[in-house]
């Protein structure tokens, strides 16, 4: 993989006056939109062929992978600012009698297919998240081919970057030159990894199960571990913890355990991504809401350094600010975040290192607070949570340096304020009215609570202070409502994979643990901080419980904000007990594209949410949305009858993957079973029993052994009941389901 920056030269598109229309820079920011200027970028940039392709060797050149059932070669990642990416796959495979063959090229971006030296195909076609097939006939030559795949990308926040081969006729045998390797060692090596798993997708105390065939003996790292009664124990390397992010942003919290036979006369193996939770989980409130204060500040200064930790130890050194320095500077996507955060630090904080106060100063007057200001750059402006943040930022400099010229605009910071306070007030305003788009958001409610508090406490505006206090009033209240134990279980209309594997990575959940004693305290800390050094807010108490509640939100999208044009509106039903947690969005555009909805799921603990999705692909990744268990390719149509929940999906013929499945974590349960149709798992008092059609079986390898369920018949329905130990039976049909007295097919109320 070669990267490299996109120069602003490169960019055919203006960096002042309007960003709207065929050629506006709008396009920089919305990678569906994007694909048309890509292509145009490549096409002056385009990938040389004139250049013979590497040989194919394991080595240096050339590391070996394994794929998912996708089959898909993955170099997908979130690039912060504009990104040339080129990476190349190669394989050699053998056939005893010369054939023609058909070669079928998958890829997200332009690729060059060379066989035998010789190129082949040379595509330029670019796609956004699914990628577009290729196809080429060729006659391979007995013996060995080597087959190389040039993949171009230009990443524009996530980049999604995949490339497949997949040949079609009779099958050739794959012979990738290893030196060293044994053939025969590798094709046994290659059975018995085929059977190891990782029943247990995290951990808090660093210790990983691996299951796997009786004996076997295991390279995990530099450790050797023999598998005894098909199981074995290894510990994470000390440097694992470092995988939970940054206090802005939370990351996946994943190391990832490269696993071997013991035989160094074997190059293949598997990688198994494992988590590393966040220790600190609450159930239920310890103490007066003071003590949760205190506990919050006090994990925050432990944290890696940064706004937050200058935040709440009252400090403020410039190693901690470097990486919010950077990406203002560099214009990087979420930047906002950070101006919204050093604009809180200059406020609040007297105690500075000499000079750093002044470059911060600087950096603000320097950036970018709009899509309709000067400047190529790929940084979101357009989802909901980032609109506010931007607006936020903007008026707060421009209140804070008033007569101040800005040097990206030119404006003076009055201005500024003005125009970044009519467009917060008005965001403010159809909250209030409607509720959000991305409803019961487990990551960015956490974003909006940090703008709107720092509206409260920062802003001249009184009026402005009014709303923004009753909307974060109304979202701290909400996330309550839709908690269960410091779970935000409830239906997301965008989540990630970590969150919806464990409520301990939730970026709500450090706010929950300030405000209501209950949740966890994980590195993305600096809306919790915000709110805990408040001195206008004060937090809301917690409303009633209530056992059964729905929460709606409706509203219009605007395109110069939103980049759509459309109604939006959730109905999310939320069923609690002091057992379980059953949620579901109902009828949320059914039958469409998804991208991060989360559509229903029952909660029993932190790690025990179990749910069903549409995959499009086998990635976890956070630049593939949809992916394998956020999201869903297609929306299913899900409908919720008190503890009840009936789940239709809609699986075309030509789809990629031709399945659902579930996450039903066995390792969490303290039992299980499966009864016909039914699988069936307990936590405590709760209980949680999930049927499709002819039943599901249960994965027992590769990363999601023990907590994935694939469906033995179409999976087209799904029943979900919780509290009852001995559902009954339901009844598929083609389209629709019904269970006891409950109905639901696609067509009907």
């Amino acid at each position: 993989m070669l990267a490299a920056p996109v120069p602003d030269s490169d960019l055919p598109l203006a960096a002042t006056g309007s960003p709207w229309g065929a050629d506006g820079r709008w396009v920089l920011t919305n990678g569906p939109d994007v694909a048309p200027l890509k292509r145009r970028l490549y096409l002056a940039r385009p990938l040389p062929t004139d250049q013979p392709p590497p040989d194919v060797v394991e080595g240096p050149d050339f590391r070996r992978i394994h794929t998912g059932m996708d089959g898909l070669v993955d170099w997908s990642e979130f690039c912060f600012t504009p990104t040339y990416r080129t990476a190349v796959a190669g394989t050699a495979f053998e056939v005893d009698q010369a054939e023609w063959r058909t070669l079928r090229v998958t890829s997200t971006g332009p690729v060059l297919l060379h066989v035998n030296g010789e190129l082949l195909l040379h595509a330029d076609t670019v796609t956004y998240m699914e990628p577009a097939e290729h196809e080429v006939r060729v006659w391979l030559p007995s013996g060995i081919s080597q087959v190389v795949i040039t993949s171009w990308q230009v990443g524009f926040r996530e980049c999604r970057q995949v490339v497949r081969l997949r040949v079609g006729g009779l099958p050739v045998r794959v012979v990738i030159p290893s030196p060293g390797a044994d053939e025969w060692v590798a094709a046994e090596a290659e059975r018995v990894l085929n059977a190891v798993g990782t029943p247990t997708w995290g951990t808090t105390n660093g210790e990983v199960t691996l299951t796997g065939p009786e004996g076997a003996r295991l390279r995990v790292g530099r450790e050797v571990v023999t598998l005894t009664d098909g199981r074995a124990t290894v510990r994470l390397g000390e440097d694992a913890a470092g995988a939970v992010g940054s206090a802005s942003m939370l990351a996946s919290g994943e190391v990832v355990l490269r696993v071997s036979v013991d035989d160094d006369r074997s190059p293949v193996f598997r990688e198994f991504p494992v988590a590393v939770l966040p220790p600190l989980y609450r159930p239920e409130p310890v103490g007066p809401p003071e003590q949760w204060r205190a506990e919050l500040l006090a994990h925050v200064r432990a944290t890696t350094p940064s706004v937050a930790t200058e935040l709440a130890g009252g400090r403020v050194r410039a190693a901690a600010l470097e990486r919010s320095l950077w990406m203002i500077a560099n214009r990087a996507d979420c930047a906002d975040f950070e101006a919204v955060g050093l604009l809180t630090l200059l406020h609040r904080v007297e105690d500075w290192e000499p000079g750093l106060r002044d470059e911060v100063r600087a950096a603000l007057l320097g950036f970018k607070y709009w899509i309709d200001q000067p400047g190529l750059d790929a940084m979101c402006y357009f989802t909901e949570n980032h609109q506010l943040v931007w607006h936020t930022a903007e008026m707060l400099a421009g209140e804070l340096f008033p007569d101040e010229t800005f040097g990206n605009t030119g404006w003076t910071g009055s201005a500024h304020a003005e125009h970044g306070r009519a467009l917060a007030a008005e965001w403010i305003t159809r909250r209030l009215a409607g509720g959000f788009s991305e409803f019961n958001s487990n990551a960015y409610l956490a974003i909006d609570a940090l703008a709107l508090v720092s509206i409260v406490e920062l802003a001249a505006d009184a009026a402005l202070v009014a709303d923004a206090r009753e909307l974060l009033d109304r979202i701290l209240t909400g996330l309550s409502v839709t908690s269960w134990r410091g779970v935000n279980g409830a239906a997301h209309g965008r989540s990630y994979v970590n969150t919806v594997r464990s409520s301990r990575f939730e970026e709500t959940a450090p706010i929950l643990w300030l405000c209501y004693g209950v949740g966890a305290l994980n590195a993305a800390v600096l809306p919790a901080t915000a709110l805990a050094t408040a001195s206008r807010y004060e937090i809301p108490a917690a409303p009633a419980s209530q056992e059964l509640v729905t929460v709606s939100s409706s509203g219009e999208y605007r395109f110069e904000h939103d980049l759509l044009s459309r109604p939006y509106g959730s109905d999310v039903v939320v069923y609690k007990t002091a057992d379980v947690m059953l949620s579901t969005v109902e009828d949320y555009r059914s039958g469409l594209p998804g991208l991060q909805e989360h559509i229903w799921g029952a909660t029993l603990g932190p790690e025990t949410q179990i749910y069903v999705t549409h995959a499009p692909n086998s990635s976890t990744s956070s630049s593939a949305r949809p992916n394998a268990w956020a999201g869903n390719r297609i929306l299913p149509r899900a409908r919720q009858f008190r503890d009840v929940v009936l789940a239709l999906y809609r699986i075309p013929p030509d789809d990629p993957m031709g399945y659902t499945h579930a996450w039903f974590p066995l390792s969490t349960l303290d039992w299980w079973e499966q009864r016909g149709v039914w699988t069936i798992g307990r936590r405590g008092g709760g209980i949680v029993a999930l049927a499709c059609e002819g039943g599901a079986r249960i994965v027992t390898t590769g990363p999601d052994a023990y907590q994935e369920l694939r469906p033995h018949g179409p999976g087209t329905a799904w029943v979900c009941v919780v509290g009852d130990p001995d559902p009954a039976e339901p009844e598929f049909w083609s389209d629709g389901v019904r269970y006891r007295d409950l109905s639901l097919d696609w067509e009907g109320p």
